[in-house]
């Protein structure tokens, strides 16, 4: 009797474990079907996209490539907020992005638009925070001029703010400023007039052309005014210089 005992406990066992697995086995097969009825691109398909932050750089086809990533219209579970984040910081004119879903079938893009300070090098773009980017040039305004070393792009934004000020409080406007691989400064008024400035006292020189200018005559005929002097500054002649290439032309 204990072995017949024995076999009924082995027997119920063997049971238990089988009703188990199978029971397992249900659930991830209907784990399996929920994921494929959730991806499925046929059901909840997202249909709006909703971009909110002022922009005007950035354009709308740009946004939505970025979105479908060259596919089809994705499923809302399916989408990967990550990589579509990436995707759009990836975007020459963007800033910032965040980036979440709304249920049942929307994507909320908040993105912040580079607030450029003006050109670098020619080519490229300053932010106000003095960080340079490259863009496409869709600036229609006109913008200062900046250049020099990469890493000293925060500092000569600064310095044009302030050499711009100095000068507008007397009428005269700054079209670009140089920062010289030797550190000295060059600036050029929009007349295109040089001013070359140095590595010290900017504002105390820039105050003395402030205060001389207006006396040297003919002011019309002057092509550079050189700053670079403790007490004094020469002036440079559109004349000359164009005598002066004249003859080496010559």
């Amino acid at each position: 009797m204990e072995a017949r005992a024995q076999g009924r406990t082995k027997g119920g066992f063997i049971i238990g474990v089988a009703f188990f697995l199978l029971v397992m086995a249900g659930l991830y097969q209907s784990a399996l079907d929920v994921k494929d009825w959730l991806t499925d691109a046929n059901r909840l398909p997202i249909s709006a996209l909703l971009v909110q932050g002022q922009h005007q750089y950035i354009k709308a086809e740009e946004l939505r490539s970025a979105v479908l990533d060259g596919d089809a219209p994705r499923n809302f579970f399916e989408m990967d907020v990550n990589a579509l984040q990436a995707r759009l910081t990836a975007l020459p004119w963007v800033a910032q992005v965040s980036v979440r879903k709304k249920w049942p079938d929307k994507i909320k893009v908040y993105l912040t638009e580079q607030k450029v300070a003006a050109r670098w090098n020619g080519s490229r773009f300053v932010n106000a925070k003095g960080e340079v980017f490259s863009a496409p040039n869709r600036v229609k305004s006109p913008l200062m001029q900046l250049s020099g070393p990469d890493d000293q792009a925060a500092k000569v934004l600064e310095n044009s703010r302030q050499f711009e000020a100095q000068l507008a409080e007397r009428g005269y406007k700054l079209s670009a400023v140089n920062l010289t691989p030797r550190y000295g400064w060059e600036l050029t008024l929009d007349n295109n007039i040089q001013l070359f400035v140095g590595r010290s006292d900017m504002a105390l020189r820039l105050q003395r052309f402030i205060d001389v200018f207006p006396i040297i005559e003919p002011r019309e005929q002057v092509a550079y005014v050189d700053l670079r002097y403790d007490t004094g500054m020469a002036v440079g002649w559109k004349k000359n210089e164009e005598k002066a290439h004249d003859q080496n032309r010559r």
